[in-house]
């Protein structure tokens, strides 16, 4: 390099543009236009001689140009800052990174030859800013300007070449500039350049340009620039670039770039950016770009790009790139590529694409492609492409594509194709294809292909394929095709093809061949082919064929062909040939042709010809032939033909099945089948079955079977089973089976059971079991079940058991179980047992259990039990227990447990025990317990127990007890005690105890205790003791003791003793004793005595009694007496109404001189002083003054 000329090192922006808004080029000439030479930055192009001084004017961002100019020495004017030039052009000779542009000013160092500058007179700023090349090239111009001063380089202390004293790529000697308060650490050959307060620690060969407040730690051959406030670690051959109050970690060769406040750990040669607010985390050889706020881990070898906000989490060899909020977990050698707030989770191997919101999981070397708002889930091996907001899951190997809104779920190794809003689910091996909003769902190995709306579900290794809206079921290794809107159904091996809207089902190993429409349904090895709108039904092994819109149901192995419109049922092994319209029905092993519009019925192994609308009705092995409308019933063996409408007999020992309507006649041991609304009569020991609507008759040991409607008589130990509605009569020993609302009548010993809605009638020792809402009616010692709302009736010792519901009646001794809300009835001793809300009526002696609400009568000596809300009525000394809320009713000497909220009564003498709320009424001498809230009433000589706030009312001699805030209320002469907040009412002679804040009122003599602030009201010669605060009203003479600021009213003559504060009145003739501070009121000829500051009123011929303080105000002919004390002891001034100036009905009291004094409301009136004349009083207070009037 020519020694004329220097290096310059500054930064541009990403647009090459610098402060001023010059845009720099890349390389070649730059020019200042408006140049002019002053120590000013403004007007001139700037930059770091040799790049060493101040970084202030650097720009220190991740994508900043780094510029190095090469300037002519002549042109320089030093600033007066660290290392800061301005010349007017230059020469740009590289723009890049920042790494490159440091290489290439210690190449121009190297190059460089030193020069000898002259020194000026001023210097700018210290020589050890200056490298030591620099300071032999070159002598700065001075400049001809008075407002600055030009500083030269200072003179070289050495002048060694720096082409032999240094090498290329570093300075010889650590270089520290630090403001105030930092702390500087540097190896050899290190740079270190500091704001105030930072720290830094540098090893050997490295750079480190720290904004105040910083702390950077880096290896040997590392270069950190950090903005204030940062930290900083890196190992050797480290690049970190942070922004202000962020924090890098780097091991050794890393390369690291971080916006303001993110974090970054890379391991090392790791390469991360990171915006600011970012969190970064990478192990060796790995390549991080960050957004702002976002979060990246990654192990060794991982490339990761993530937009503001998102979270990425990858293993080894992993790349992932994500939008803004998006989530990526990957393991290793996985590619991740996620839109802005999506969630991605992949094992090794996994490469993945999701649109914004999506969320996809993958298991190793799996490939996921999906649509904004998707869900992909797969295994292993597996390849997933979806639509936005679709759902895949996928096991390993497979393959799945979902249009929008799709639900995929595919086994391992599947391939799956779904329109949008399909569901799909399959297991290992199987292939899939749907149309939109279709529902396929198939077992390993199948194929399936539906059409849009369809839903097709398969077994393993079946083939599929159905037309828009219809519906396949199929076992394994099927194969279904279904045309739109049908429905097909099918076991393992079954090979089925539908027209529109037809319904098909078959078993195992079948074929189904079905025009639109038509219904098949078949059993494992059977062929159908049916017309439209046909419907099949097959056993195993059947071929059916059929017309349009016939039925056909057949057994194993049978072969039916029908024409249109027919009907064929069919056992096995049969064959049957119908005419269109005709009905045929054939058990196992027959052969039947009908014309159309016929009707044959077959036994087994039978042949049957009919011709058209003719009817057939065989029996076992019997041939039957009939023509047009013919009716043909046949034994077993027996050869019938019959026209429609016809009637058919058989001999003894025949079998007979009758067509509809038909008549039938059989002779002994004869069996006979009807059809609906036939007549059929027998012999004895003959078997009649019968249809819809039959009559059947039979002689003795006669087994009738009857449909619907029929009517059956039977002879001595006949069986008789009758269908809905029948009529059945039998003899003794008969046994009789019932169907809904039949009628039945047996003998005695019979044994029946009915249907519901049946009757039955029955002897003596019989056995009846009635269905739902029967009527049974046997003799003594029968046994009756009854179902729902039967009614039953028995004899003397029967045992009944009723449904919901039920009326049972029973003789004597009888045991009776009825169901919920029946009605019992028995007569003595009898157990009875009843359901919710039953009745129940015992005779003498009988146990009655009732559930919940029933009602229970009884005879004397009955034990009743008694559900919630039962009502009980017992007779003499029972014993009743009812449930919650019931009402028993009881005689005398009865004993009664009832529950919550249930209502009592009982004859004299009872115990009665009633739960919350209940209401009780006993006899006299009763026991009455209750509950909270309970109601209680008993007659004389009853002990009451209440619970909480309940009302009691009892005869005289009574004895009650209550709960808090209960109303107690008794004879005379009763004893009450009550709880807090009490009610009482007592008659004449009673003895009561309240608790507190009690209201108590009470006959004559009377004894009244009450609780604090209680209220109690007695008659004449009560005697009364109250609380504190409590309000007494009593009749004369009684005697009222009430605690301090109690209220006490008495009649004439009472006595009344309070505490203080208390107020008292009483009539005349009364006695009243109070506390301080108390006012008292009596009649005439009451006597009066009260603590201090009292006030006292009391009438005519009185004696009122007060101490000093107190006001006392007689009638006429009173004494009033004031007690006072001088210290050591009382001294009574005593004075009478009308006597020395002393006036009745006038308030009076005693002065500090001891002087009697009348007391006046208005404070301004003038006190009367009244001065006792010697002789004029009782001796005692003999000595006292004349009187005197004195003025206020």
């Amino acid at each position: 390099m020519n020694r004329e000329k220097v290096l310059a090192l500054r930064t541009c922006t990403n647009n090459m543009s610098d402060h001023c808004g010059l845009i720099w080029p890349q390389s070649g000439i730059v020019e200042c236009r408006h140049w002019q030479p002053s120590i000013k930055q403004e007007n001139g192009l700037t930059g770091l001689l040799w790049g060493q001084g101040t970084n202030a004017h650097l720009n220190m961002h991740a994508d900043a140009h780094w510029v190095v100019c090469m300037v002519d020495t002549a042109d320089i004017i030093w600033l007066g800052e660290e290392g800061m030039i301005k010349f007017p052009r230059a020469e740009v000779v590289y723009a890049g990174t920042r790494a490159g542009a440091l290489q290439c000013i210690a190449a121009g160092i190297a190059q460089h030859a030193p020069s000898q500058p002259e020194l000026p007179v001023t210097t700018v700023i210290a020589a050890d800013f200056i490298p030591r090349a620099a300071q032999a090239q070159f002598t700065a111009p001075v400049v001809d300007s008075g407002a600055h001063s030009t500083a030269p380089l200072p003179a070289a202390t050495n002048s060694t070449d720096p082409q032999a004293a240094q090498a290329s790529t570093a300075i010889l000697r650590t270089r520290e500039i630090a403001t105030y308060g930092s702390t500087l650490t540097g190896a050899d050959q290190s740079q270190l350049i500091a704001g105030y307060g930072s720290t830094e620690t540098a090893g050997n060969g490295s750079e480190l340009i720290a904004g105040y407040g910083s702390t950077g730690v880096a290896g040997s051959d590392s270069t950190i620039v950090a903005g204030y406030g940062s930290s900083q670690t890196a190992g050797g051959g480290s690049t970190l670039t942070a922004g202000y109050g962020s924090t890098q970690t780097a091991r050794h060769g890393s390369d690291l770039t971080a916006g303001y406040g993110s974090t970054e750990t890379a391991g090392a040669d790791s390469s991360l950016i990171a915006g600011y607010g970012s969190t970064q985390t990478s192990g060796g050889d790995s390549s991080l770009t960050a957004g702002y706020g976002s979060t990246q881990t990654a192990q060794n070898g991982s490339d990761l790009t993530a937009g503001y906000g998102s979270t990425s989490t990858a293993g080894t060899d992993s790349s992932l790139i994500a939008g803004y909020g998006s989530t990526q977990t990957s393991g290793g050698e996985s590619s991740l590529t996620a839109g802005y707030g999506s969630t991605q989770t992949a094992q090794d191997g996994s490469d993945l694409t999701a649109g914004y919101g999506s969320t996809g999981t993958a298991g190793a070397d799996s490939s996921l492609i999906a649509g904004y708002g998707s869900t992909q889930t797969s295994g292993n091996d597996s390849s997933l492409t979806a639509g936005y907001g679709s759902t895949q899951t996928a096991r390993t190997g497979s393959d799945l594509t979902a249009g929008y809104g799709s639900t995929s779920t595919a086994g391992a190794d599947s391939t799956l194709i779904a329109g949008y809003g399909s569901t799909q689910t399959s297991g290992g091996d199987s292939s899939l294809t749907a149309g939109y909003g279709s529902t396929q769902t198939a077992r390993k190995g199948s194929d399936l292909t539906a059409g849009y709306g369809s839903t097709s579900t398969a077994g393993g290794d079946s083939t599929l394929i159905a037309g828009y809206g219809s519906t396949q079921t199929s076992g394994g290794a099927s194969s279904l095709t279904a045309g739109y809107g049908s429905t097909q159904t099918a076991r393992s091996g079954s090979d089925l093809t539908t027209g529109y809207g037809s319904t098909s089902t078959a078993g195992a190993d079948s074929t189904l061949i079905a025009g639109y429409g038509s219904t098949q349904t078949s059993g494992g090895d059977s062929s159908l082919t049916a017309g439209y709108g046909s419907t099949q039904t097959a056993r195993k092994g059947s071929d059916l064929t059929t017309g349009y819109g016939s039925t056909s149901t057949a057994g194993a192995d049978s072969t039916l062909i029908a024409g249109y419109g027919s009907t064929q049922t069919s056992g096995g092994d049969s064959s049957l040939t119908a005419g269109y319209g005709s009905t045929q029905t054939a058990r196992k092993g027959s052969d039947l042709t009908a014309g159309y519009g016929s009707t044959s019925t077959a036994g087994s192994d039978s042949s049957l010809i009919a011709g058209y609308g003719s009817t057939q009705t065989a029996g076992f092995k019997s041939i039957l032939t009939t023509g047009y409308g013919s009716t043909q019933t046949a034994q077993e063996g027996s050869l019938l033909t019959a026209g429609y409408g016809s009637s058919s007999t058989a001999g003894s020992d025949s079998s007979l099945i009758a067509g509809y309507g038909s008549t039938q006649t059989a002779g002994f041991k004869s069996i006979l089948t009807a059809g609906y609304g036939s007549t059929q009569t027998a012999q004895e020991r003959s078997t009649l079955t019968t249809g819809y609507g039959s009559t059947s008759t039979a002689g003795h040991d006669s087994t009738l079977i009857a449909g619907y409607g029929s009517t059956q008589t039977a002879g001595y130990k006949s069986i008789l089973t009758t269908g809905y509605g029948s009529t059945q009569t039998a003899q003794e020993g008969s046994s009789l089976i019932a169907g809904y609302g039949s009628s039945s009548m047996a003998g005695p010993d019979s044994s029946l059971i009915a249907g519901y809605g049946s009757t039955q009638t029955a002897g003596y020792d019989s056995s009846l079991t009635a269905g739902y809402g029967s009527t049974q009616t046997a003799q003594s010692s029968s046994w009756l079940i009854t179902g729902y709302g039967s009614t039953s009736t028995a004899s003397f010792q029967s045992s009944l058991i009723a449904g919901y519901g039920s009326t049972q009646t029973a003789g004597y001794e009888s045991t009776l179980t009825a169901g919920y809300g029946s009605t019992q009835t028995a007569q003595e001793i009898s157990w009875l047992t009843t359901g919710y809300g039953s009745t129940q009526t015992a005779g003498h002696g009988s146990i009655l259990t009732a559930g919940y609400g029933s009602n229970s009568t009884a005879g004397y000596e009955s034990t009743l039990i008694a559900g919630y809300g039962s009502t009980q009525t017992a007779g003499y000394e029972s014993t009743l227990t009812a449930g919650y809320g019931s009402t028993l009713t009881a005689l005398e000497n009865s004993s009664l447990t009832a529950g919550y909220g249930s209502t009592e009564i009982a004859g004299f003498s009872s115990t009665l025990i009633a739960g919350y709320g209940s209401s009780q009424t006993a006899g006299g001498d009763s026991t009455l317990t209750a509950g909270y809230g309970s109601t209680l009433t008993a007659q004389d000589n009853s002990s009451l127990t209440a619970g909480y706030g309940s009302t009691e009312t009892a005869g005289q001699d009574s004895s009650l007890i209550a709960g808090y805030g209960s109303s107690l209320t008794s004879g005379v002469r009763s004893y009450l005690t009550a709880g807090y907040g009490s009610n009482q009412i007592a008659s004449y002679g009673s003895s009561l105890i309240a608790g507190h804040e009690s209201t108590q009122i009470a006959g004559h003599r009377s004894m009244l205790i009450a609780g604090k602030l209680s209220s109690q009201t007695a008659g004449s010669r009560s005697t009364l003791i109250a609380g504190m605060g409590s309000v007494q009203t009593a009749g004369d003479r009684s005697k009222l003791i009430a605690g301090a600021d109690s209220t006490q009213i008495a009649g004439d003559r009472s006595k009344l003793l309070a505490g203080s504060n208390s107020f008292l009145t009483a009539g005349d003739r009364s006695r009243l004793t109070a506390g301080d501070d108390c006012t008292l009121m009596a009649g005439d000829r009451s006597k009066l005595t009260a603590g201090k500051n009292s006030i006292l009123t009391a009438g005519a011929n009185s004696r009122l009694i007060g101490s000093l303080g107190s006001t006392l105000t007689g009638g006429e002919d009173s004494v009033l007496i004031f007690r006072c004390w001088d210290g050591k002891r009382y001294t009574n001034i005593i004075a009478k109404t009308g006597e020395e100036g002393v006036e009745a009905d006038t308030a009076y009291q005693v002065d500090e001189d001891r002087n009697l004094v009348e007391k006046f409301d208005d404070p301004f009136d003038t006190i009367a002083t009244i001065v006792l004349e010697p002789g004029s009083v009782p001796a005692s207070v003999a000595d006292h003054a004349a009187v005197t009037q004195l003025p206020n």
